[in-house]
């Protein structure tokens, strides 16, 4: 007689593939990353973070570019303002700056 409280959960029967290229450096680290999440297998935890995962979307580089851009002239803005050299035309720049990472935002 078995006790059913002993039993181990059953795994699904998993019977579809997903096979994909990776280089010797990107399968390494992934072996790697498996390992210090606790992951016996590498595919338990590719599956894992592919079913429960978020991936971030890639960021456009003209997006970057123009966030880069603004981050200048919010620091530029910061210096002058600690500097106690702050011009009229610096509040305007400002709240432009800030209208725009705002539309960016949402």
């Amino acid at each position: 007689m078995t006790n059913e409280a002993t039993r181990e959960p059953v795994e699904p029967n998993r019977d579809q593939q997903i096979n994909f290229r990776v280089t010797e450096q990107e399968k390494n680290k992934i072996i790697a990353n498996a390992k210090a999440a606790g992951y016996k297998k590498y595919s338990d935890y590719l599956r894992t973070l592919g079913v429960q995962g978020e991936v971030k979307e890639v960021m456009p580089p003209e997006l970057r570019r123009q966030l880069v851009g603004i981050g200048t002239n919010l620091n530029q803005i910061a210096r002058r303002v600690q500097s106690s050299t702050l011009f009229n035309t610096d509040e305007a720049h400002l709240k432009q700056a800030l209208a725009i990472i705002r539309s960016y935002l949402k």
